[in-house]
């Protein structure tokens, strides 16, 4: 009986420790989901991805507003890393593309231009730079 109670005990933990939907639909509609690593998102949900406008924050400090398509940054948002740095504009499957405007507050410089691959994109001289948060991951 013991050891029926004690694995009860343990199932249960075992749940509420788990990733799950905390409020609303996150199958289809606007529902919460946490993971188990902290991540949360906040927003509409289709066929259990993200999809539409949303709010996530993750579990480092970064922050991602904006719209979503099938699970994927996809279309117009706002991302900020815990750092302070910002970028506003256009995604592609995740990734920083087309027009946006990226901001770095250390030393508080702006780029306002296009983007691709997560790249700044030099239209005068037709090469790509790095953001400095891809280049540190």
């Amino acid at each position: 009986m013991k050891s029926i109670l004690t694995l009860l005990i343990l199932c249960s933990l075992t749940i509420l420790s788990s990733a799950q939907c905390v409020t609303g639909n996150c199958f289809k509609g606007h529902g919460r989901f946490i993971w188990d690593n902290g991540n949360e998102y906040d927003g509409l949900w289709k066929d259990g991805k993200q999809d539409g406008n949303g709010d996530f924050r993750f579990e480092n400090g970064d922050r991602y507003k904006g719209h979503y398509s099938q699970g994927k940054k996809n279309g117009y948002g706002t991302y900020t890393w815990k750092s302070g740095n910002s970028y506003v504009g256009n995604w592609k499957d995740d990734k920083m593309s087309g027009k946006g405007k990226y901001h770095w507050l250390k030393d508080g410089g702006t780029y306002e231009g296009i983007f691709s691959e997560d790249a700044i994109v030099n239209t005068e001289t037709e090469f790509s730079v790095e953001t400095p948060e891809k280049v540190s991951q």
